[in-house]
């Protein structure tokens, strides 16, 4: 990418019905470039202001990682990168917003939450309106955002094969984990697609999320860690804690699954009422020694291919 001034970079893989032109609508708002690494050909634009343009076929984080091998340099270019899918509604404001909230907390991994009306797989991602943000032990591939240092030490997961489960890993590979990662309420984006629409441009042909998921957690010899918020910021910025607080101020999380899309309610109760149970009675959960294994593991893969 060309050199630029600004600090943070947002990275889409994008298609025909992509959404990130509503994300720069407001250069004004923008503290952000934007490089779209597009897997359709047909929406291939000429570089403009702050935007920069690839064609980058098949799948979503196979994409990601080719991007990182042909430009590393935008680790150190940026200090704050996001990945976010193309179905994702967003102003400029509340994406910019979004990197300053990272850099006022001091956070390796975040994301906004999502909007009550969005398709959502994880009910602990949907805005809790008791917080400004929530301190937990995962964060979605759908729109996360990296401290440009962090994401250096995650690069190798992403050259695991897998289209999913990834991220189930990620927060465990931070030696500093106490509010480290966080959900930002105040903020939120709409997710507008339903879960899994997509499966085919994002390499599920023979297989299923569930599949990978499944392999993600056999390699690192684990299960599955439930999201789960250890401590919060009020919207008066006072600490929540302990979880048993966050806790008590989940439960109003039922009240807005009537804010579900249309057939999707059943879904969304479904999800809240496992997040509920899960931040009233987990702790959360991180992968024992997950750098060293993944390290490992990219070791193991690189003698087999030198074979």
């Amino acid at each position: 990418m060309s050199r630029s001034s600004r600090a943070n970079l947002i990275i889409t893989r994008a298609g025909r019905n992509s959404l990130h032109r509503e994300w720069i609508a407001d250069p004004r708002q923008q503290n952000f470039d934007l490089l779209v690494a597009a897997y359709d050909p047909t929406i291939m634009s000429s570089d403009e202001e702050g935007v920069s343009y690839r064609y980058v076929p098949g799948p979503k984080i196979r994409g990601w990682m080719e991007l990182f091998r042909e430009d590393a340099t935008m680790l150190d270019q940026y200090e704050k990168i996001a990945l976010i899918d193309d179905d994702i509604q967003a102003k400029s404001a509340d994406l910019s917003r979004c990197f300053d909230v990272g850099t006022e907390f001091a956070l390796l991994l975040w994301q906004p939450s999502l909007t009550w009306d969005s398709y959502a797989s994880y009910g602990a991602t949907l805005r809790n309106n008791n917080f400004r943000l929530r301190f937990v032990n995962f964060i979605e591939m759908m729109c996360p955002f990296f401290s440009s240092a962090f994401l250096r030490h995650l690069l190798p997961t992403f050259e695991l094969g897998l289209e999913s489960g990834i991220d189930l890993i990620w927060c465990s590979i931070s030696d500093e984990k106490a509010r480290s990662f966080a959900i930002v309420d105040e903020i939120s984006v709409k997710h507008i697609r339903p879960v899994g629409q997509q499966k085919a441009m994002n390499g599920f042909l023979d297989r299923n999320y569930e599949t990978d998921i499944r392999a993600c957690l056999e390699l690192f010899s684990t299960g599955w860690p439930s999201c789960v918020a250890s401590s919060g910021v009020n919207k008066r910025g006072d600490v929540v804690e302990p979880q048993f607080k966050v806790s008590i101020r989940t439960l109003s999380q039922i009240w807005n699954v009537a804010l579900a899309p249309k057939g999707h309610r059943k879904d969304h109760l479904r999800r809240v009422l496992g997040h509920i149970r899960h931040q009233m009675t987990r702790k959360p959960a991180y992968v024992l020694d997950a750098r060293s294994k993944l390290l490992e593991i990219i070791k193991a893969r690189s003698k087999l291919h030198l074979r």
